[in-house]
């Protein structure tokens, strides 16, 4: 079965960049950008976030940013690049365009910045239900509480791995009917695994990319071209929450098919240049 491998949205922080408002004004200006302040109404919207839409369309977000400190002056502001693969091939192109040159400016006005998270899609074009597939939590270390049921759809369009009720996980999955939620002409599957709290310590590509793995490591997903035989192997999941060798074994007997849960070139080749400063510097040239 194919896979498409996207990235879906990106959240990259940023510090003290009060040290360089004005070239951050100039970059929205030059890109068509308007920042929207956030409408704090109560200390219940202390963190609610601004927005950065495109000025000729406001009515689509496509930056998220607020701004929090420390103890010792120094700041941080995130901008979180948000549905960066929407099937709105005209938007999601200017979205992932402009991505790329939020990360050029960075670099080019040597401003220091961290990835924290990073969500990765993986697209089925397949006129298939989520039912049809069986996502694992194959290492639950760390993990506060038990997997979700692998019944429990929320509307019959989305399934959570994990319970929605722990706040402020390092790791969530949920496997949902794309074409529902964006109104696609088109049936599409996704599995998005979304990697966050990234830690600071990881500041060089080798190491993001061992991290990235690290977490995909923690999933399996199986596709069933018949739904009864996927519920079989989801009440055998469900007995104790671990992809046993029973399971496995079940797995195989019925059909599953297992999908790799990889980081694909594309993938790499922008973690590369988010971590290399020296590619983003030589490609800054070449377009001058």
């Amino acid at each position: 079965m194919q896979v498409h491998h996207h990235i879906d949205s990106i959240t990259i922080q940023v510090i003290n960049i009060e040290s360089y408002i004005d070239y951050l004004i100039y970059f929205y200006d030059i890109h068509l950008l308007i920042f929207i302040s956030a409408d704090i109404q109560s200390k219940d919207d202390l963190y609610k976030p601004d927005i950065i839409t495109f000025t000729t369309d406001t009515r689509h977000p496509i930056i998220y940013s607020y701004h929090n400190g420390s103890v010792d002056g120094t700041t941080y502001t995130t901008f979180k690049f948000v549905g960066l693969k929407s099937y709105n091939q005209k938007l999601d192109k200017r979205k992932y365009r402009l991505l790329n040159k939020f990360i050029d400016f960075l670099v080019k006005i040597d401003i220091e910045y961290r990835l924290k998270r990073f969500d990765i899609a993986y697209d089925f074009h397949i006129n298939k239900s989520i039912k049809n597939f069986l996502p694992i939590m194959v290492n639950r270390i760390g993990l506060k509480s038990k997997p979700n049921d692998p019944f429990n759809y929320y509307e019959n369009t989305t399934l959570y791995l994990e319970d929605n009720s722990v706040k402020n996980p390092s790791l969530r999955a949920c496997i949902y009917d794309k074409s529902v939620k964006n109104d696609l002409d088109e049936r599409i599957i996704r599995f998005e695994i979304s990697i966050r709290n990234i830690k600071n310590e990881y500041i060089s590509y080798e190491t993001i990319v061992r991290h990235m793995q690290e977490q995909l490591s923690k999933y399996r997903l199986f596709y069933f071209p018949i739904i009864a035989e996927c519920n079989n192997n989801k009440w055998l999941y469900k007995s104790k929450y671990k992809f046993s060798k029973e399971l496995e074994k079940s797995i195989v007997k019925s059909g599953g098919v297992a999908i790799e849960l990889l980081l694909s070139d594309e993938i790499l080749e922008f973690l590369a240049k988010l971590f290399c400063k020296d590619i983003i510097e030589k490609m800054i040239a070449e377009n001058i």
